[in-house]
């Protein structure tokens, strides 16, 4: 859907927004208003809010902003709503492979574990699930339920005249109609951005993971490469010898590019890795 929306001219807020506007603290907004929606605890997120949070945006798609449909609905009541009506089997599979395939990851675990940044965007997609699972955000069968769930809600909540239930095999056709835009003359796009998104998390967090440990190691391996450089002016001829029969006799000919061409290897990646 948010492919569509940008296609017909719209600028639709995704759960990837979220990692855009890090400066501007979406991913801590989110997780504080899921906490007051979950817990009731802090102030819960209203209007203005909202208005402040996705001012640069004019439409929404996706978690978290899903889990706050009847909220906003109530900010922005003449707000047209398109209900996508998928297999619930199919939607669970996606999720399974979005939202808990990255919580679950190893990879993920660990930088967490090492960077706040993480651990809170671990959280955040802990509580969207949580929203829908009623907590219990491992049960397959309440994420189903809460699938129905949600979609009764808003057939509840939003007036008929603003509401289009759609099907992907729909096409472009009903939504163009219901939102008062001309059919695009390409085919309607079918991917589903939340799997990609989840590749992307996953990616950030195995690059972070590589940031933590060249930045534990590149200290050690400059300092024995520093050591073997003030060594080798001190003693000259005696301590290349040394190091020659000592090194030389485990790696072959190849023991000087290892010796000194590691530092350089790690510094390169670690510039690479600090850089992304």
């Amino acid at each position: 859907m948010w492919t569509a929306l940008n296609t017909l001219g719209y600028t639709p807020y995704h759960f990837k927004e979220v990692k855009k506007n890090i400066q501007d603290r979406h991913l801590f907004c989110w997780r504080e208003a899921l906490i007051a929606k979950l817990y009731g605890s802090g102030k819960p997120y209203g209007k203005a809010d909202f208005d402040k949070l996705l001012q640069h945006y004019d439409a929404v798609t996706d978690a978290p902003a899903v889990n706050f449909s009847e909220e906003l609905i109530a900010a922005y009541p003449d707000a047209k709503v398109i209900l996508t009506k998928r297999d619930p089997n199919k939607w669970l599979a996606s999720i399974l492979r979005s939202y808990h395939a990255v919580i679950e990851s190893k990879v993920f675990r660990v930088a967490a574990a090492m960077d706040p940044g993480f651990s809170m965007l671990e959280e955040v997609l802990r509580l969207v699930l949580c929203h829908w699972t009623g907590g219990d955000w491992r049960n397959r069968d309440k994420l189903i339920e809460g699938y129905h769930a949600h979609n009764e809600l808003i057939r509840d909540i939003v007036p008929p005249e603003n509401l289009l239930e759609w099907a992907p095999e729909d096409g472009w056709e009903p939504i163009c109609k219901f939102l008062e835009k001309p059919i695009p003359e390409e085919p309607f796009p079918h991917s589903h951005k939340g799997d990609r998104v989840a590749e992307g998390l996953t990616m950030a967090a195995r690059l972070r993971l590589a940031k933590g440990v060249l930045q534990t190691a590149v200290v050690p391996v400059l300092l024995t490469s520093v050591a073997c450089g003030c060594l080798l002016l001190e003693y000259g001829g005696p301590y290349w010898a040394g190091v020659k029969s000592v090194v030389g006799s485990k790696m072959g000919s190849s023991w000087p590019w290892i010796l000194f061409g590691t530092p350089i290897v790690v510094l390169k990646t670690w510039s690479y890795v600090t850089n992304r």
